[in-house]
Formats: C-alpha cells, structure tokens, sequence
C-alpha cells in the first residue's frame, strides 16, 4: 500500500521533469567553442577558440573570437587581421569591434574592413604583449542567408617598423 502511494506521487514529478528536460536545450542554443571536429584539413593545434551568440543563419549576431595569448609573437601585437573566404555573405559592423585582454577593453586606432580581399584588419592604438587570453568582439555582424561552415584566419602584425604578418590559427565557426 505504501508503494503505491509513493509511486502516485513521484509519477507526476518524474513526467514534469522529463517534460522540462526536453525544453531546456532548446532555450539555451548557442554556439560555444569549435565542438568537436571530425575532419579538417585545419590541425587541432592551429584551432581557435570561438563563441556566437546565435549562430543562426540571416540574424544579427555577435561573435566572440578568442586568440591564446602564448602564440602572440614576442614583438607583439599591433594589428589582428582577419581573413574570411569568399563564400562567407554576411556584413560586419567596422564601427562597432572591441579588443579585450581580460576584462580590459584595449584601444583601437582604426578598423578597415575590404569587401574586395576578404579581410578585416583591426589596428591597435597600443601593443598588445600578453600571456593572457585576447578575444576580439565583432558586434551587429549581420550572418549569411545560408548556412555552413566558415574558416576565419587570424593574423597578427607587431607595431615595428618592418610588420610581418604572422599566422595565428584558424577559426572554424558553424552557421546553422
């Protein structure tokens, strides 16, 4: 007799809860980190680190780049340029880019953005020179119409005389 009535009362709280299972993820889509990949023909090693705030494919987004502080040659960093492929439709915002060391918003002189060269090129207004985590922030990025896979490369210049580029890694942001 006991039995059954614990078994009427934890029925009721036991379906609520697989119910409640089952929305959660849905309430809680976003695009955080590469994930696991597969195949790449980019090594694991030149991966970089991401987050979308939506990834959802046509919608205004906020991307969140993040570049490893130790492979920041030791001149530093003067600019971050950004290449895209040319399959990639969506539209940046070059007014609205932030540069972060922590939680210390970093300077920036200008940011150019080529249409033509698949590029964004944000110049510093300072050198950055960090063991810590460097994340740009693209603000009002407006996604493409249609989804897929996207490589971003990131290189850096130093602010010396002669800047050579360096590559940094790859981002491999998804798009759904």
């Amino acid at each position: 007799m006991l039995n059954s009535q614990i078994f009427r009362q934890v029925l009721p709280c036991l379906a609520l809860a697989s119910c409640l299972a089952g929305v959660v993820p849905i309430c809680v889509k976003a695009e955080s980190l590469p994930g696991f990949v597969l195949w790449s023909p980019i090594p694991s090693e030149d991966r970089l680190n991401y987050r979308l705030e939506s990834g959802d494919r046509n919608a205004t987004d906020r991307y969140y780049l993040k570049i490893p502080g130790k492979k920041i040659p030791r001149l530093g960093a003067g600019s971050i340029v950004i290449t895209y492929p040319d399959y990639y439709k969506g539209k940046f915002d070059d007014k609205n880019v932030e540069v972060m060391v922590g939680d210390k918003s970093i300077p920036i002189k200008s940011v150019q953005w080529d249409r033509q060269k698949y590029t964004l090129q944000v110049n510093l207004a300072e050198n950055i020179k960090t063991e810590g985590e460097i994340q740009v922030v693209l603000n009002n990025v407006r996604n493409p119409d249609l989804n897929g896979m996207f490589n971003f490369t990131c290189e850096v210049k130093s602010s010396a005389e002669f800047p050579i580029a360096m590559y940094i890694g790859t981002w491999i942001l998804s798009i759904d």
